[in-house]
């Protein structure tokens, strides 16, 4: 009797533990980073973050033009978003006041720049992963630069992008 009861207990922590164990997806369209400040996102709450919220540290990535910021330590990986399961352990880059930013350099940027067309186009193979500001590991990639107007240009400076938080605690990103 005594073995059947630990056998049952050991099944109800170890579902318990599959359990706690989230990843919280997320979408977001149209973000317009074309002003001179930067725009604050906060994941958590899947919104643009106020002015106030912002300066007292309520954001996880801010935009503007093709500059990208976290709330944290990041690093921008050449991995495919779908690819990238775990976070790594280290290689993490932060910057004043704790906030990270993306490089901007040609070489290790997260989009393409073509000088004929001066289009940008984000790199699906390069995942940024990084943590947010209650240090839970996530991982973002952008989607789109522009928001396409039927009948119009492409407007630019208008983010669509992707992210997965894992909320347990682990850097189990799938």
């Amino acid at each position: 009797m005594r073995t059947l009861l630990s056998i049952v207990l050991l099944a109800l922590v170890s579902s318990s533990a599959i359990l706690a164990q989230e990843l919280v997806e997320g979408y977001a369209t149209n973000i317009d980073a074309s002003g001179e400040a930067f725009v604050y996102y906060s994941i958590s709450e899947e919104r643009i973050a106020t002015e106030q919220e912002a300066s007292f540290g309520a954001w996880d990535i801010a935009f503007q033009g093709t500059n990208i910021k976290f709330n944290g330590v990041s690093q921008l990986l050449p991995v495919a978003y779908d690819a990238m399961t775990e976070a790594p352990k280290e290689g993490y880059t932060e910057g004043e006041n704790g906030a990270s930013e993306l490089p901007t350099d040609a070489d290790s940027r997260w989009f393409d720049y073509d000088f004929n067309t001066h289009v940008i186009t984000p790199i699906s193979e390069r995942t940024v992963v990084f943590k947010t500001r209650d240090g839970h590991y996530a991982k973002f990639h952008v989607n789109d630069y522009y928001k396409v107007v039927f009948g119009s240009d492409p407007v630019p400076r208008m983010y669509s992008f992707k992210y997965a938080i894992q909320t347990d605690g682990s850097t189990n990103l799938q």
